[in-house]
């Protein structure tokens, strides 16, 4: 129903809001969603959306007004993508300008931007492709344990490559960005192994042997077995995370040749509807500047 009345709007999904897409039943579980992301584990997965009765297009739409009611969609790419669309386009991992999204490679554990990721499976692939997330709370708590002579370090921070402006002499980020910050007594993460590796080959300042070993040790607590949680999303689940408590990583896919052997996920980058505690040396990551002629459809959110 929420479906018909969004298409009966006549809108562009990016104007889809709640009044758009109204939903009772659903709207609770939403709604608990939302309190796990800020107060629980930090991620959850919802299951049963039967993806095989609709178009991809009509998935979108579901997912994007799901989307509505946990917090407000960010923006993923310069290009004004709002809902992602996460399969191998092909691309090289490892090149200095292209994102993990557009291949089929492992990708280590990491952080995106904005305060919650949405990913909705749409198809699998044939083999591979296993989601799996880890506290990254635990790993600070684990480093605090184990190594807290890494901490201070990781407080304070590293450069990063700028993937959509690495080609560029503007290609890394103006100051150091923490890994970890506190505020309130909440611990919050930002993390890009890759990046923080890419920003000390770009400024030709390679990292010394201790900062790569407090960097070595963090990605060694994301990978322990009793640590991490590994999911094999079937089309239609719907997994959320809070992106400053949870770290997410993902294994390499193999596809095969017919479009439904092709693995395909939708993504929503999403802000919290009650502002995250940050630290003022945590910068805020809410994704990327919108497109010139999307700035009057962001006044209108604000």
């Amino acid at each position: 129903r929420a479906l018909k009345a969004a298409r009966a709007s006549d809108r562009p999904p990016a104007e889809i809001g709640r009044d758009q897409f109204p939903l009772t039943v659903m709207r609770a579980t939403l709604d608990k969603a939302l309190v796990e992301m800020r107060d629980g584990r930090g991620f959850l997965v919802l299951r049963g959306l039967p993806v095989a009765r609709y178009s991809d297009d009509d998935v979108g739409l579901i997912f994007w007004g799901f989307g509505r009611y946990m917090g407000r969609p960010l923006y993923q790419n310069p290009q004004g993508e709002l809902l992602g669309h996460v399969y191998d386009h092909g691309r090289t991992y490892g090149n200095i300008d292209v994102r993990g999204y557009e291949t089929n490679a492992y990708l280590p554990y990491h952080t995106d931007a904005g305060d919650m990721v949405g990913l909705l499976c749409l198809r699998r692939g044939l083999e591979g492709g296993l989601s799996s997330i880890v506290s990254s709370v635990t790993v600070h708590n684990e480093i605090l344990a184990q190594h807290p002579e890494y901490l201070g370090l990781l407080y304070n921070g590293f450069y990063y490559i700028r993937r959509e402006a690495a080609l560029t002499e503007r290609g890394v980020s103006e100051r150091p960005i923490p890994v970890y910050g506190q505020q309130d007594g909440v611990v919050s993460c930002r993390y890009i192994r890759n990046q923080i590796n890419a920003g000390a080959v770009k400024r030709e300042v390679p990292l010394t042997t201790f900062e790569r070993a407090a960097l070595d040790f963090l990605d060694e607590q994301t990978r322990r077995p009793d640590l991490r949680l590994d999911m094999d999303l079937q089309p239609g689940d719907i997994q959320f995370i809070n992106n400053y408590t949870i770290l997410h990583s993902r294994t390499g896919f193999v596809d095969g040749p017919e479009p439904e052997q092709k693995r395909h996920m939708l993504r929503l980058w999403l802000k919290f509807p009650k502002p995250w505690p940050l630290s003022p040396e945590f910068p805020t990551h809410m994704g990327y500047k919108p497109p010139q002629d999307t700035a009057e459809l962001i006044e209108a959110e604000r």
